[in-house]
């Protein structure tokens, strides 16, 4: 287990830990490989769980420390990451603010119905500049007497990427515990601070071995995914003390898939038809459901490996990052009943 350094230690806990570490059984027949695991980080309680539950336990240590009332963040109008800082201000009694891109919906589904049973401060960017916008939301919650703290879009900057560095310590006591030698290791990839948190932990759990695969949910001109990773494991490792670890490209591969057909999908929450072909094969060999924006696209990579690249002596884990309430917004309901 990684040494709890005093930085580790600072970060208020809210998940349900550890989350649960499963073997697909019949998913693995399904492919000859006979040793697939999963980490349910679905399943981390708080507002429907997900994996920003992991970095907002030390968001919120940092926003109580500072005196704030309120916690501000960004992101798509279904932003999981929002569903569950709202779900953490509620937890705390605390107030929030989604600031989500574009026009206010016609109506509320998915995530937006939970953010307001949240009662979170939904406002839509539409067409004002973003930075001017949170800066006039700021001082309006300070005009009222509130202290607003920033929590970065996904959760993702150096404090964040903290939570998936303890994901990866108690990653690699589940793997001891089950007496296997994972050799790959897929994940979906946004903002960043998951895929570094795990680079980062898996150097500092001994896990050199493990091949770590981002899978982007963004179309790579979209956001310099690759340098925004790398900044997160240095700036992380350099909270940790550890300055001897240099963050270079070959800590982990970002896979885009073909580029007639890339695992991003179509944008950003605009998945394609493989994209629900393979939450359809994680449903009927596992029962476990998965999200069209994230997880989706990353399992529909987990399978292609399977299916292309992974013999029967490769042990394979799929992180399941969470956000199945986004099943139910809108865009996803009208393509599954067609």
């Amino acid at each position: 287990m990684i040494k709890y350094t005093e930085v580790l230690g600072q970060r208020i806990r809210i998940g349900n830990f550890p989350t649960p570490f499963q073997q697909l059984s019949r998913l693995g027949s399904k492919y000859r490989i006979p040793s697939l695991w999963i980490k349910r980080d679905d399943l981390t309680d708080v507002g429907l769980g997900g994996n920003k539950i992991r970095k907002l336990e030390f968001h919120l240590c940092a926003a109580l420390d500072s005196g704030a009332d309120t916690l501000l963040t960004f992101g798509g109008p279904q932003t999981n990451h929002g569903r569950l800082t709202a779900a953490v201000a509620a937890r705390y009694g605390l107030k929030s603010i989604l600031v989500l891109d574009g026009e206010a919906p016609e109506r509320l589904s998915g995530n937006l119905i939970l953010d307001q049973f949240l009662e979170a401060d939904l406002r839509f960017v539409a067409d004002r500049h973003k930075r001017t916008y949170v800066e006039e939301i700021i001082a309006e919650y300070e005009a009222a007497g509130h202290k607003v703290y920033v929590v970065p879009m996904g959760g993702s900057d150096a404090l964040g990427t903290l939570g998936y560095v303890l994901m990866m310590a108690e990653l690699s006591e589940q793997i001891k515990a089950n007496g296997i030698t994972p050799t790959h290791l897929f994940v979906a990839a946004g903002s960043g601070g998951t895929l570094a948190g795990i680079a980062l932990g898996a150097k500092l759990a001994g896990l050199d071995q493990l091949q770590i695969r981002g899978i982007p949910v963004i179309p790579a001109g979209n956001i310099d995914l690759p340098e925004r990773t790398l900044k997160f494991i240095q700036q992380a490792a350099e909270l940790l003390g550890r300055n001897d670890i240099i963050a270079s490209d070959q800590d982990f591969i970002l896979d885009y898939g073909p580029a007639t057909e890339p695992y991003t999908g179509l944008g950003y929450n605009i998945p394609d038809d493989k994209t629900y072909a393979a939450l359809k094969t994680f449903a009927i060999t596992e029962a476990i459901f998965l999200d069209p924006c994230y997880s989706g696209k990353a399992a529909r990579a987990f399978l292609d490996f399977l299916e292309r690249e992974a013999t029967a002596d490769d042990t394979a884990i799929f992180i399941h990052t969470g956000g199945t309430p986004g099943l139910w917004a809108d865009v996803h309901l009208e393509y599954m009943n067609r």
